[in-house]
């Protein structure tokens, strides 16, 4: 962290003057021991006044250069290096576009911020700007290491941007959430072992550990609303993590950022989400959960949110042994039993992302704005995308009635033509998201208790 410290130095530079005589003066005209005017030296020689003191006869006590520096990334060594410095950098140009309100949204990134972030971005693998890596996978520390525990009153977040518990409490629950994620990680790895060794004890105990871990995940999850309201979300948190994806954006009409010294053309300034980790595509893809078309290629965009190694893991999970097809050959088995439990406990997870969504997302924006701010977060764009994938993990049970059209009508049934299926379709979402709000403090959570 030291090279850090030292950029943040940069940020604010500082001058400290000490100047002490090293006599005695008196000014009482008597001798008090003190060395005679003309033995006394002068302060410094001109040539070195600026080294010494910090003073330049331009500029006198003033920073010459009082613009950040261009900082140098290829000092940065360790991986939390790397790591560290683009949470930082991210942080920095959040700040600076978003300082200003939507009014003052920038065009330009100054290349003292921008050549260091596409540097730091490209040796980590993820896009120059801010991500659900930043928020929630480094922003955190303990307050106590000696006692390592995962809990809201042993952790507390690095930085903030819009400041407060609430936010703090926003991307602490999204660590706590990945730490109950590291065991079902590990069994992935210890399930297509079993399948590759055709064992099926092996395979079940694996299926029980990842069933058992997401269920915890969501235990974590609904504490969301411990410490966080929809109204500090959508009104502070959610404008200052957004990116050029935003209304104010294309109110301006801009694409982007330039990214100066790196594009003259602007780049996209993602904003973070947390629908971009990288747990559930690992879950996904070790259950066999598939996803249609139109979702896979969002999904390829969260993709390129994700670290390298992330994305690499996620990838060797969908070339290793097919846990789901091993399964299917198992029919009324225990294994098949603990594979559906798992499918279960996932569908169980997207059900209440859909609430959180809508509970903090979509409620809110129908309701005047309390801030300076119009920026209205995640949308119905997003719910919709989410309700596919939480339909498409029902799909993957064997069970075909569970599939989640087997009790609509066809538009030739209801007499309506497919033009107005379409509508409806529309029309269908928005309520069930005020289905969805009004039933959030109701849902049992017996599942995860």
């Amino acid at each position: 962290m030291t090279v850090i410290h030292q950029w943040i130095q940069q940020v604010s530079p500082c001058v400290i003057i000490v100047l002490m005589m090293t006599t005695t003066t008196s000014h009482s005209g008597g001798s008090t021991g003190e060395s005679k005017p003309s033995a006394r030296v002068p302060l410094c020689d001109r040539r070195t006044l600026k080294e010494q003191y910090g003073v330049t006869e331009e500029f006198g006590f003033a920073s010459e250069s009082p613009l950040l520096p261009l900082l140098d990334h290829n000092k940065l060594g360790s991986s939390a290096e790397w790591e560290a410095a683009h949470m930082f950098l991210a942080y920095i140009t959040q700040a600076y576009v978003w300082q200003d309100g939507d009014e003052g949204i920038p065009e330009v990134l100054p290349e003292a911020v921008a050549v260091p972030y596409h540097a730091v971005s490209g040796h980590l693998g993820i896009p120059a700007s801010m991500t659900y890596f930043d928020n929630a996978l480094v922003n955190w520390k303990w307050k106590d290491e000696e006692q390592r525990h995962c809990g809201p009153e042993n952790l507390e977040t690095v930085l903030t941007l819009a400041g407060g518990r609430e936010e703090q409490w926003f991307f602490l629950v999204s660590v706590m959430i990945e730490a109950e994620c590291g065991p079902a990680l590990c069994a992935i790895v210890d399930a297509q072992q079993a399948v590759f060794d055709g064992d099926d004890t092996k395979l079940e105990e694996a299926l029980i550990v990842i069933e058992g871990a997401v269920l915890k995940m969501v235990k974590q999850f609904k504490r969301m609303g411990d410490g966080l309201t929809p109204e500090t979300f959508h009104n502070l948190i959610s404008p200052t993590i957004s990116g050029s994806e935003a209304p104010a954006f294309r109110a301006k009409g801009l694409t982007g950022l330039i990214y100066e010294g790196v594009s003259d053309e602007p780049l996209v300034l993602r904003g973070s989400s947390g629908i971009t980790n990288s747990i559930l595509p690992s879950l996904d893809a070790a259950l066999g959960i598939n996803h249609r078309r139109s979702d896979v290629v969002h999904l390829g965009d969260f993709a390129e949110c994700m670290p390298g190694k992330h994305a690499a893991f996620v990838s060797a999970v969908a070339r290793g042994p097919s846990i789901r097809n091993y399964v299917e050959s198992l029919p009324g088995s225990n294994v098949q039993v603990n594979y559906i439990k798992c499918l279960k406990a996932v569908q169980f997870f997207r059900d209440f992302h859909l609430q959180v969504v809508t509970r903090y997302a979509i409620i809110p924006s129908k309701k005047p704005i309390q801030s300076t701010r119009k920026y209205t977060g995640t949308g119905v764009k997003d719910l919709v995308f989410l309700k596919g994938m939480r339909d498409n993990t029902i799909r993957a049970r064997f069970d075909k009635s569970t599939s989640p059209k087997s009790n609509r009508k066809s538009p030739q049934t209801t007499g309506h033509k497919p033009g107005n299926g379409v509508i409806l379709a529309t029309v269908g979402i928005c309520a069930v998201a005020i289905l969805l709000y009004h039933k959030f403090e109701r849902v049992s959570l017996s599942q995860a208790e």
